[in-house]
């Protein structure tokens, strides 16, 4: 009796301690992100924007993702325009160990901007930049982008924060 006893205990604390350590095992499936963008035209003018987007591990480091801003020239008033894009990129991590430092590279295989009243054109993008994850879960976002507007070259610095 004793002895059944023992073993019921025995794997009962086996499976607890089992069951622990399973939920304890880092994996890095993806994220979320916002961020505010500073930047400028090849004309020499000035660029703001803002936007989000979330990306999803494929297999190893490459992800694939969408992001969506609104982006102005503030010295044209009336000179906003929406980007939605979707991205294909690269993160140079252990998906499952984690780390503080996350660097990336990214660009975008298809994207359309829209510019009211009703005016649409291609859009895309190249990037990278890193992310350091000051929490587990939470981290800040920096990086430089190369935003392609119909005939129009913007060079953005983004800066935000990101969940995963």
């Amino acid at each position: 009796m004793n002895r059944t006893i023992l073993a019921i205990m025995f794997l009962t604390y086996s499976a607890a301690a089992s069951a622990q350590a399973k939920n304890d095992l880092f994996r890095y499936n993806g994220f979320g992100y916002g961020y505010f963008s500073a930047g400028a035209s090849v004309y020499g003018y000035p660029n703001i924007g803002a936007g989000g987007g979330g990306e999803g591990f494929l297999w190893r480091g490459l992800t694939i993702g969408g992001d969506i801003g609104y982006f102005a020239f503030p010295a044209d008033g009336n000179s906003g325009y929406g980007i939605g894009t979707i991205n294909v990129g690269y993160h140079f991590v252990d998906r499952t160990k984690p780390k503080k430092i996350d660097p990336y590279l990214d660009f975008s295989v298809v994207g359309l901007a829209f510019r009211p009243p009703y005016s649409y054109a291609g859009a895309r993008h190249v990037g990278g930049g890193v992310n350091y994850w000051f929490k587990e879960r939470m981290g800040l976002q920096s990086g430089v982008q190369v935003q392609l507007v119909g005939d129009e070259a913007i060079v953005a610095f983004r800066v935000g924060l990101t969940f995963r």
